[in-house]
């Protein structure tokens, strides 16, 4: 709930960005001025610290106890915030060469606003580093629900601005809220780190055994996950030439991120540590067990939902983005970019499954090679993609690159036989019950359609088809046994 509540803060806060700004200079300028920190995070540190700290961690405290265990957090943290301190500086003193190397179709007036805000925000990413070290450290002490409000308090305080300060100090007081708000990410973790009883001790005594095994194993996460930020930056350059494409591209991409992500992403984080905490004790069925699971889940709650976004994406981004100064025309540019991101979504998510569990198992060069091809397919598909359909384009690479990338790592873990025949054909089943899901919602918005031409209409819409949708999909799901819904219905019997 905590995560649904953050994201849910997350839309209202790009909605309005979209109404204040609209697409056009300001906004472009701005998510591109996000866009740059948090890539060069994603691609220096980002993936070492939820992927290679939580297993070291879990190990080192199962293996030589609590206390190295916090001396070993303590050097780990101080060496992010150092790499992180180091990034930001020269963020700052570079960032014209970056926006021209990011979005040289970006000139004059839009080029300028955009170095100046990347300037001002590039610092956020210490707190990130810090903010997401925390955040490791809870999950692996078993708290999960602080870990879920901090994204939350800092969109409310993101929210804010605009109806109390927008109107008088613009783009610019909107860039150093966010860097206020990142800070707050970092704050309201201390108080949960105290009742754990951590102890941080300021150490910069990097040449450590267990510092050395973090990087070693980082090394190779760092590259598995350059998928994403080095996708940014092709679908930057490509986009930045085209007026608005550049926010349009990312509103799709932060929609669908948040359709995704409050599904999978909260699945990942609450079994990564369990999983590298069941490796750690060598205990491998336990740790199948969690991610069969875990991918059962996935496909039962985001094939329907990948169909119900292609078929509902215009009423979707019209309740969301049109309004004030952000028009149908971009609202219908937005939907269009949702629909092709949301070809990949079950992908995106069974990947960051597979890819926690390789990390778990402090096995991080498969995923980093499966990476690669992923990426290279990525490339190349943006390319080409680009030249036909411009900027849906982007979207649908990203999404087959999201596709190509679970393949392979499912490929790669054949050897575990993870998934049984019955695992199999249950998710089959799940397929057949989107399938005619998806064959009764179609009409019905055809019908709905002509009505959904303002807010209430995009309302009636969304809630006639998504209704209709989720009865027909859980009646045949029950009808056809999937197991993912008898056993929540034999749980729940069990309790009562």
């Amino acid at each position: 709930m905590a995560t649904l509540l953050a994201k849910a803060c997350g839309l209202v806060r790009d909605s309005m960005l979209a109404g204040y700004f609209s697409a056009g200079t300001e906004t472009d300028a701005f998510m591109m001025a996000t866009k740059l920190p948090t890539m060069l995070f994603d691609i220096v540190i980002g993936g070492v610290i939820s992927a290679s700290f939580i297993p070291i961690f879990n190990s080192v405290r199962e293996n030589d106890g609590r206390g190295e265990a916090e001396k070993f957090a303590s050097r780990f943290i101080m060496m992010i915030v150092s790499a992180a301190a180091l990034i930001s500086v020269l963020g700052i003193l570079f960032s014209d060469q970056l926006v021209q190397l990011i979005a040289p179709g970006f000139s004059g007036d839009k080029h300028i606003l955009t170095a100046k805000l990347t300037a001002i925000m590039f610092p956020m990413i210490i707190f990130t580093g810090l903010a997401f070290s925390f955040v490791g450290l809870l999950q692996s002490y078993g708290e999960f629900n602080i870990p879920a409000v901090i994204s939350l308090v800092s969109n409310l305080v993101i929210i804010a601005y605009f109806p109390l300060l927008a109107d008088r100090f613009g783009i610019y007081g909107l860039a150093y809220t966010m860097l206020a708000a990142w800070s707050l990410q970092v704050l309201i973790q201390i108080p949960s780190l105290i009742k754990f009883r951590f102890r941080f001790r300021p150490d910069f005594r990097f040449r450590d055994k267990n510092i050395a095994a973090a990087v070693k194993l980082a090394l190779p996460m760092l590259v598995s996950t350059w998928i994403q930020p080095l996708y940014s930056v092709i679908n930057a350059r490509l986009a930045s030439g085209i007026s608005g494409a550049a926010t349009e591209l990312e509103l799709a991409n932060r929609l669908y991120v948040v359709m995704t992500g409050v599904f999978s992403f909260v699945v990942t984080n609450l079994i990564f540590p369990k999983v590298a905490k069941a490796n750690a004790e060598k205990n491998e069925e336990e740790a199948k067990a969690l991610i069969v699971i875990s991918i059962k889940s996935m496909f039962f709650i985001l094939l329907p939902l990948t169909l119900g976004v292609i078929v509902l994406a215009r009423p979707i981004t019209g309740i969301i983005y049109e309004h004030n100064k952000f028009d149908s025309e971009s609202a219908a540019r937005v939907a269009n970019a949702l629909r092709c991101y949301s070809v990949g979504m079950a992908g995106l998510a069974v990947n960051e499954v597979l890819s926690k569990y390789f990390f778990s198992m402090k096995n991080s060069k498969t995923p980093m090679r499966n990476s690669i091809i992923s990426m290279a397919v990525n490339i190349v598909l943006a390319y080409i993609l680009f030249y036909f359909f411009k900027t849906p384009g982007l979207a649908l690479a990203a999404a087959a690159g999201s596709i190509c990338n679970a393949s392979i790592n499912a490929f790669s873990l054949r050897d575990k036989q993870i998934l049984a025949k019955s695992d199999i054909q249950n998710i089959l089943k799940m397929f057949i019950c989107t399938a005619a899901m998806t064959a009764v919602i179609v009409p019905v918005y055809s019908m709905c359609r002509p009505e959904a031409s303002d807010f209430a209409g995009n309302i009636l819409a969304c809630a006639v088809c998504g209704g209709t949708g989720v009865i027909v999909y859980f009646v045949l799901s029950f009808l056809l046994r999937v197991d993912i819904l008898q056993n929540f219905f034999k749980k729940k019997g069990s309790a009562e």
